[in-house]
């Protein structure tokens, strides 16, 4: 079904229709212009309400053929809201500004580009989050490169019952080692290299840590696995329990679930919260889950992917060749249950 919406003082017109023809997966949302001209930042300043409605309801919003192919005009439209996008702390991967003169427009993970990044929901396992993750595409990859969705809320429908419960019950617990050598020092996690503050951002934080050696800080902390979406009231699989599971990194080093790996060389790991461990198979189920919801499709030059992080998931695809892709998360959600 299609949806057409009359700006009321410029007359441009957008069409508004899911992206697929199945009426039963609604995410994305796909908004394209009618007219060459139409003024993308001007429409969103005239049916903002309606854009946030689509939002909620689809999970997630594909605007196509507006043009946004530069740092400038995607900062552009990201002041249509009313926050500043949220810089990136707690981090769990190196990310850079796109551009020096444009605060906290990101470009994605700078993560080798033969491999994949596991779906997850933008910082999920931190304490502050943002409510949204935007994607703009600047230069598209040669091959691959797409970033895959799938919504949270359908994932966790498709996770067997009893698991669901066993993590409403008992929480989900991450770890994380912080080495200078394998994946992130503690400095470039808590975006400072001040001991004292970072210490006081784990205390103001409920989250527990130590120092095996000098330079090696261990981390935990204990997260709800299932959220309510503040604005729909539905519930959403909201956590980095997959993506930071000690299978993933198995996975990514061509090993079987079987095999072992000494604790230190895992850069994370999640367990439930009692600090028992997630079994291969409840991984694995959990992989599925995404697996079935997973929507992949190629950019093309502008695209602006416009996601609720609560209620889309998103990963990254291997690709070949340049690919920018600017990234900006904005409007803080905190975690109350601590």
């Amino acid at each position: 079904m299609e949806n057409n919406l009359q700006e009321p003082n410029t007359g441009a017109a957008v069409s508004m229709r899911p992206f697929h023809d199945n009426g039963d997966q609604l995410l994305p949302l796909l908004i394209t212009p009618r007219n060459g001209d139409t003024d993308l930042v001007q429409w969103m300043l005239h049916n903002k309400e309606q854009f946030e409605q689509g939002l909620v309801k689809h999970g997630g919003i594909l605007l196509r053929g507006f043009d946004v192919d530069t740092a400038e005009k995607f900062n552009g439209f990201m002041k249509c809201f009313n926050t500043e996008p949220l810089p990136y702390m707690f981090r769990s991967s190196p990310r850079a500004e796109l551009d020096k003169k444009i605060k906290n427009i990101y470009l994605s993970t700078s993560y080798p580009n033969d491999r994949s990044i596991n779906m997850h929901n933008e910082s999920s396992y931190s304490r502050v989050w943002g409510k949204k993750i935007v994607f703009c595409c600047v230069k598209p990859s040669d091959t691959g490169g797409e970033t895959p969705i799938a919504d949270s809320r359908r994932v966790l429908q498709d996770i067997d019952p009893q698991l669901v419960a066993k993590f409403r019950e008992k929480r989900v617990k991450y770890r994380r080692n912080l080495l200078p050598d394998l994946g992130m020092p503690w400095q470039e996690v808590f975006q400072t290299e001040n001991l004292a503050e970072a210490e006081d951002t784990c205390r103001k934080n409920n989250i527990s840590y130590r120092f095996e050696e000098q330079d090696h800080m261990i981390i935990e902390w204990v997260k709800p696995a299932v959220y309510r979406h503040p604005v729909s009231k539905e519930e959403t699989w909201f956590n980095h329990v997959m993506f930071f599971n000690k299978f993933s990194r198995y996975e990514e080093l061509g090993m079987e679930h079987d095999d072992f790996l000494p604790e230190e060389y895992l850069t994370s790991d999640t367990f439930f919260g009692d600090g028992t461990e997630i079994t291969a198979e409840e991984y694995t189920a959990i992989k599925n889950a995404y697996d079935k919801n997973k929507i992949v499709f190629p950019y093309q030059k502008g695209d602006i992917i416009f996601l609720d992080n609560m209620l889309a998931a998103h990963g990254r695809s291997p690709y070949s060749g340049d690919r920018v892709i600017a990234t900006a998360i904005i409007e803080a959600a905190y975690d109350n249950e601590f």
